[in-house]
């Protein structure tokens, strides 16, 4: 069977699961009657029926596709953290279960409110760009480069939720932070195609004023990979696909997307750029995995994005299991430093909680 059908048939069954758990500890917690029950459980399992359906809808790049998408992705979010209050209540009832009793209803109501208010905190955080402050010493770099500035972000998902409106907020706040360059650690668009000509003339804003260094992610092959990339070379940002520039002395380079840690092929990739080592370089990776070849081949800065942090709790625990410190934030490797953003867009639901949108300003030093 394909690995895609398979994912599918695994996602399907499990959402199934989440829906119907989720509806029946409410039901029970909130003591409802037949009819109400009933149609508690519909929806309940309606949701996720519809919410698979969008990303077949995200293939119609009309108006009503587009509006679909976004509503049931937002419907989704909400849906998530429900089922993360009936876990919350499925607890507390057991709790009282063992004591002998029953949830008073005012209780069970608590956690639904709860759940809505997380919900709520969480669409409107997704929307609240912070700026995290970052200070590198850069090996080799020229003189000049001493308190120079990087702007750094990821996986800005532009598409059907995350559109012009948003593009235009994150360029205007790119440009307030008057940064001597950018770096776009990929993910720059989120695959559902998408008229990707607005997007470009936003974006040639910025490169109007400071040079763009960008390198794609795996998102941009879930859509038409070749028109989203023309696309942003056609803002004027410099594509670093497997390829390296020099920027005022310091080697800029990016390598193509690899699943898994320490990939042989980013080794091989590096080999073939020629990377001068009496030379500073910064290298854009989109996920957090490759660093051993990385430093061997002299690279003292690597900016990756791709984890997100895990958007919205609680999955940050999930992506600090997998990419371990490295999932976000600066960190040491050896001889080079790691930046990883939890990116400024959203995947999916636009949902963040305990998790901001940022744009890293890296200020650099010389040796």
């Amino acid at each position: 069977m394909n690995p895609r059908i398979y994912f599918v048939i695994v996602a399907i069954i499990l959402v199934l699961i989440i829906s119907f758990f989720t509806a029946r500890v409410f039901v029970l917690g909130l003591n409802l009657g037949s009819h109400p029950a009933k149609s508690v459980t519909a929806i309940m399992f309606l949701v996720p029926v519809l919410y698979i359906a969008s990303f077949f809808s995200a293939r119609n790049a009309n108006k009503l596709g587009k509006y679909y998408y976004t509503v049931i992705n937002i419907i989704a979010g909400i849906v998530f953290y429900l089922f993360l209050g009936a876990i919350l209540l499925g607890l507390i009832s057991v709790g009282y279960l063992i004591a002998g009793t029953i949830v008073p209803i005012a209780l069970a109501w608590g956690v639904v409110a709860l759940s809505l208010l997380a919900a709520g905190v969480a669409f409107i955080q997704a929307r609240h760009i912070v700026v995290t402050r970052y200070t590198v010493t850069l090996p080799h770099a020229p003189e000049e480069w001493n308190g120079k500035t990087a702007a750094m972000i990821s996986d800005t998902h532009f598409g059907l939720i995350n559109y012009t409106k948003f593009a235009d907020k994150v360029v205007t706040k790119i440009l307030s932070l008057k940064p001597d360059f950018v770096l776009h650690a990929g993910d720059f668009y989120d695959g559902p195609i998408v008229d990707t000509k607005p997007i470009t003339a936003i974006w040639k804003k910025l490169t109007a004023q400071v040079p763009l260094f960008y390198t794609p992610g795996n998102h941009e092959a879930y859509g038409d990979y070749a028109m989203f990339v023309q696309s942003v070379r056609d803002a004027g940002a410099t594509v670093l696909d497997n390829k390296m520039t020099e920027y005022k002395g310091v080697q800029i380079a990016g390598t193509l997307y690899h699943p898994g840690k320490e990939p042989h092929d980013i080794s091989d990739t590096l080999q073939t750029l020629s990377l001068d080592k009496t030379k500073a370089t910064i290298l854009i990776n989109h996920p957090p995995t490759a660093f051993e070849a990385p430093q061997q081949y002299g690279v003292n800065l690597i900016v990756s994005g791709h984890t997100h942090q895990g958007q919205t709790w609680p999955f940050r625990y999930i992506t600090h299991k997998v990419y371990g410190a490295y999932d976000y934030g600066m960190h040491p490797y050896k001889d080079l430093t790691s930046i990883t953003s939890d990116g400024i867009g959203t995947y999916g639901p636009p949902i963040r909680l305990f998790n901001s949108p940022e744009v890293v300003l890296i200020t650099f030093k010389t040796e």
